[in-house]
């Protein structure tokens, strides 16, 4: 409701009192356009992001009606369910002593995204290193582990990549098995 203010006569405004000044109370609005809507604590509509990142969404869903995401990634959990494109991959390799190996097969002109990593390594010492085409370039580690030790790597976020057209590898060295259960999206 407006307020309009004739001179000459009263007009009463809610305020609340701090120390000796008298602050007007402000009421927030969520409608859309020229509809009002109280705040309830939650957003209803965003018209636009030019830039800016949504970083988390505690529940509920993104929808895009009359538009596009036009640059980068939605990357969102809800609830502790990650939401990935269909594109999901999964696998488990193993190596012995120094060795190297390949986690993802490279897709020509795709990321791989690892979005977690269960890394075992069995009696004995070993180090591993995940890298982007090469262990040269390293993604994650260098990961060090005594007798039978690991890591729990899940889930990832923001999730490990490649560059476009490069493969997802491992580099082990020491005298132990080795086991890496691993899984993601390829964009």
């Amino acid at each position: 409701m407006p307020i309009l203010i004739n001179e000459g006569t009263q007009t009463a405004l809610t305020t609340s009192v701090n120390g000796t000044e008298s602050i007007p109370f402000t009421k927030l609005d969520a409608g859309i356009g020229s509809a009002r809507q109280d705040w309830n604590g939650t957003v209803p509509f965003i018209g636009n992001i030019n830039t800016g990142t949504i970083t988390r969404l505690g529940s509920g869903s993104i929808v895009v009606t009359g538009g596009t995401v036009n640059t980068g990634t939605i990357f969102a959990q809800i609830l502790g369910t990650e939401l990935e494109p269909t594109n999901r991959w999964g696998t488990v390799v193993s190596g012995t002593g120094t060795a190297t190996g390949t986690i993802r097969p490279l897709v020509t002109g795709s990321q791989i995204f690892m979005t977690y990593a269960f890394i075992a390594g069995g009696t004995g010492t070993t180090t591993v290193t995940i890298g982007d085409g090469t262990t040269t370039v390293p993604l994650a580690g260098t990961f060090s582990f005594g007798n039978n030790g690991g890591a729990i790597l899940s889930p990832i976020f923001p999730p490990i990549r490649t560059t476009a057209g490069s493969a997802l590898v491992f580099k082990q060295e020491g005298t132990s098995n080795l086991s890496i259960t691993a899984g993601g999206f390829i964009e």
